[in-house]
């Protein structure tokens, strides 16, 4: 692999991403830094990487907008596994050691996102729901009078956790029927009743949108975002 000019002996290996097929060539786009992307590859899975001295890679949108476009370009022609910004190893051959020593999650991870693309799912409520009991108590003048207020509370807010779980489950029940995969959590705020991820053949990726919209038409009360396709982000075996 050849050296850029201006990259002084410390540069080191960026990872990107590992895809199947490294024989198919890359796109043209540009890494970090403006280096050019290249593979190491070992027992036909590749690694996606560019020459990059450390100091150059900083945590800033720019540099995080470079990262997945090069990664969503791959997408393209190829299995990807998305490798976490920020990463980089001293050389080709810990590139190919690293290739050898998960070789076989890789490939694992690799059949199980070939083909297929990321959708992002938010379900948020339109309105939150008014977090004052419809029945609450004046203020209370009393210890007794602060308890019963607070169980009326407690209540009303357990009342709002049930109806935005019941709401959560249905809208991820009927989308998860159309995905290969799916990681979600319900009720990772007071607001957002859902947050979600599915795993969708690319083919079918007009069809699952159009569930979405479905959903919104139904359900006045929440919100969606969703956003995609991506690449597999959330179906990659952790580091």
């Amino acid at each position: 692999m050849r050296r850029r000019r201006g990259l002084s002996e410390v540069a080191m290996l960026y990872l990107y991403a590992i895809i199947d097929r490294p024989g198919d060539g890359l796109p043209q786009e540009l890494g970090l830094a403006d280096q050019p992307i290249s593979y190491v590859y070992e027992g036909g899975i590749g690694a996606v990487v560019s020459q990059i001295e450390p100091r150059y890679v900083t945590v800033g949108a720019l540099q995080i907008v470079r990262h997945e476009a090069v990664v969503e370009s791959l997408s393209v022609r190829h299995g990807v596994l998305p490798v976490r910004f920020g990463t980089m190893l001293d050389d080709a051959e810990a590139v190919r050691s690293l290739l050898r020593e998960r070789s076989s999650t890789f490939a694992d991870d690799l059949s199980r996102v070939r083909g297929r693309v990321e959708i992002s799912l938010r379900a948020l409520w339109a309105d939150l729901p008014d977090p004052t009991p419809p029945a609450a108590i004046d203020a209370p003048r009393t210890g007794r009078g602060y308890i019963e207020r607070r169980i009326v509370e407690e209540r009303a807010a357990a009342l709002r956790r049930l109806r935005a779980k019941q709401v959560a489950d249905a809208v991820h029940a009927r989308l998860d029927q159309h995905a290969d995969a799916s990681v979600f959590k319900v009720l990772p705020t007071e607001r957002m009743l859902l947050s979600a991820a599915y795993l969708v053949p690319r083919e079918d990726t007009a069809r699952f949108q159009a569930r979405v919209a479905e959903i919104i038409a139904a359900r006045p009360e929440i919100r969606l975002l969703c956003t995609g396709p991506w690449p597999a982000y959330h179906f990659v075996s952790p580091a």
